[in-house]
């Protein structure tokens, strides 16, 4: 027999979860069992898509720049795929099983071969780098964890500068340029620092090529390798304290701006 069929009630389950979304304001994109939920499907599907033809582009990109700077990129890259694929196979050949060895050393090859990529490439980056205004922070900014960079905090005419670090090794205060005038820079700003810092670590770093100094390549490592010593807690506090010192005088020339030039460029 066939009943009459009636309007289902959503169950208390589903009345929560609706109510929760309208609260969120959830588009009918993300609600179940609507028809939404296939429009929502085939969009992440386009939107990971575009990201791996995104990834697949920069990766070229940086391959591409990186083989003009590095000539032999290509040859080692291969060499680090081509050997533990060998490997494999011979000792599939030898030993066996072959079906486990061959794809083992392929596999192999090809993490040895992106390792080796990537190192190249950021070799080759940091020497590209190297001697600019603001390398070595930007290494800084770059890097994974909780380092809060802010910079720069003392500059001069030379463009020699400083920038200040809290990290959970304390505070790392880093020098870039050449001369005197990044040294004196330097001492000023770790002054003001211990200061504000207490018992907290305060580090002091020049980036360079000299006697005493860390090189732009090798300050992403020396950085690591600092002691932990602050919690989450701690660092916030201090950056805090720190950024209630103010902000830095940027060395403007004394005089009036002028506001007319006349069309060859010389100012009167």
């Amino acid at each position: 027999m066939c009943e009459a069929q009636q309007p289902t009630r959503p169950s208390l389950a589903q009345d929560r979860t609706l109510t929760g979304m309208a609260r969120k304001g959830a588009s009918p994109v993300d609600v179940p069992g609507s028809g939404g939920g296939k429009r929502g499907s085939k969009a992440a599907a386009a939107k990971g898509g575009e990201g791996k033809q995104s990834r697949l582009k920069q990766m070229r990109t940086v391959f591409k720049l990186t083989q003009e700077r590095d000539p032999k990129l290509v040859l080692w890259t291969a060499v680090s795929l081509l050997v533990p694929t060998a490997i494999g196979v011979a000792v599939g050949l030898f030993v066996g099983p072959i079906w486990l060895w061959i794809p083992a050393g392929v596999l192999f090859g090809i993490l040895i071969a992106l390792n080796v990529f990537g190192r190249r490439a950021q070799r080759s980056a940091y020497t590209e780098m190297e001697g600019q205004p603001g390398a070595g922070i930007s290494v800084v900014q770059r890097m994974r964890g909780d380092w809060r960079v802010t910079t720069p905090v003392a500059v001069n005419r030379n463009q020699d500068l400083v920038s200040r670090v809290v990290s959970r090794a304390g505070v790392i205060v880093i020098a870039e340029g050449r001369g005197r005038g990044a040294r004196d820079l330097l001492a000023a700003e770790m002054r003001r620092v211990r200061k504000v810092a207490g018992d907290v670590p305060v580090i002091d770093i020049i980036v360079g090529n000299g006697e005493g100094e860390v090189p732009l390549g090798k300050l992403q490592n020396t950085l690591m390798r600092k002691r932990r010593v602050l919690r989450r807690g701690e660092m916030d506090d201090l950056y805090r304290r720190l950024a209630a010192m103010g902000q830095m005088n940027l060395p403007i020339p004394k005089g009036p701006i002028p506001t007319r030039v006349p069309r060859g460029g010389k100012i009167r």
